[in-house]
């Protein structure tokens, strides 16, 4: 991307944040556990890039890292391990280590005081742990009780598009593809790719098959005829949505590009959606940039979104009907399909006084 591409110059972020947070204000003792991984590497990326107030920052990974010093935006970090004997005290805990380390740890941490925000599909199925995309249903974030749920990178762009359209005009139906970079997969996927790129004859490794030069119609594990993906796709929809009984099919593929997922969509509506509202909708909507001018070669690619803190909407048409529409979508799966998401969850707790601070 060059230095005159639009997307650069302007701010990739709709939602205020931490503009509105005194940077010499109260601190936070912040923990990042899964520092190692594409997330969790992520997530001290963009800790630094938008100034959270970081009074004592701590990074966490499995015992094979203990000891290991780690350069982060913040210095050289040295990795610990969680102990049950002691237990971290922290403000504020992003977790990008699993469901096990989420189902163990979760609560222990809440209990403490510490707000945790997960990235891992454990809490995004209890009642008692909002789900949240800040620009879709921040006040769900009022009824915490300690444990915030981090949706799926595939879920956080697709409702970030659907919401405003939603809100305006009712959905009644939604097919979506997802087209879902190997990093989705975390540091492994990213690996396994290059290797089968140096390799022909390389075995799999991150995936149960070669994913170089192929695309794999099915991500996780079996969740009766969906895959895992898929079925989260569906039930977060709904439930970030508030529309618990919406008819949702998906399909998840894997596709051999490193990083950012794209999403196909077509929407059936209550009523009938005129084209060009549809499109100021999208628009206007926070955290969303239209590119959808597709005779001057301009619509939402991966590669494109990659590095961006934004959704990239585009290839938006009529689809069978005035109540149907068509579009594609594309977002990066490490920042705002993960990372940036759970930052911009503890920016908004700290502006509506949510997370205590303790520097």
């Amino acid at each position: 991307m060059n230095e005159t591409d639009p997307l650069v110059s302007e701010d990739q972020s709709a939602f205020p944040f931490m503009g509105e947070v005194p940077i010499m204000g109260p601190r936070c003792r912040v923990g990042v556990i899964g520092a190692t991984g594409a997330v969790g590497s992520t997530l001290l990326k963009i800790l630094r890039e938008r100034v959270f107030p970081v009074g004592e920052i701590r990074v966490f990974a499995s015992p094979a890292s203990r000891g290991n010093w780690i350069e982060t935006p913040f210095g050289s970090l040295m990795v610990e391990v969680l102990s049950r004997r002691r237990p971290p005290d922290l403000d504020l805990a992003f977790m990008a280590a699993g469901r096990d380390t989420a189902r163990m740890w979760g609560w222990k941490l809440a209990r403490r005081g510490t707000v945790v925000i997960d990235k891992s599909s454990y809490f995004r199925d209890k009642d008692y742990a909002p789900l949240v995309v800040p620009e879709v249903n921040a006040d769900d974030l009022e009824s915490s009780r300690g444990i915030i749920a981090n949706p799926n990178c595939t879920t956080i762009p697709l409702v970030l598009a659907l919401a405003p359209l939603h809100q305006h005009y009712g959905l009644r139906h939604l097919t979506a593809v997802s087209f879902q970079s190997v990093s989705g997969a975390g540091r492994r996927g990213l690996a396994a790719l290059e290797a089968e790129h140096a390799d022909e004859d390389a075995a799999p490794s991150a995936f149960p098959h070669r994913i170089a030069g192929n695309v794999i119609p099915w991500i996780g594990g079996r969740a009766g005829r969906r895959s895992e993906e898929e079925l989260k796709m569906v039930l977060e929809t709904r439930r970030i949505l508030k529309a618990p009984r919406l008819s949702i099919q998906t399909t998840c593929v894997r596709v051999p590009t490193r990083i950012g997922h794209a999403i196909a969509v077509h929407a059936e509506f209550r009523r009938r959606i005129p084209l060009e509202e549809a499109r100021r909708l999208l628009a206007d909507a926070p955290g969303v940039k239209l590119r959808d001018k597709p005779s001057e070669h301009q619509y939402p690619t991966p590669l494109e979104a990659a590095g961006q803190d934004i959704t990239l909407v585009g290839r938006v048409r009529r689809d069978r009907g005035p109540n149907c529409l068509a579009f594609f979508l594309a977002a990066d799966n490490l920042r705002k399909g993960a990372a940036l998401n759970a930052v911009q969850i503890a920016e908004t707790m700290l502006l509506r006084g949510l997370i205590p601070h303790s520097l």
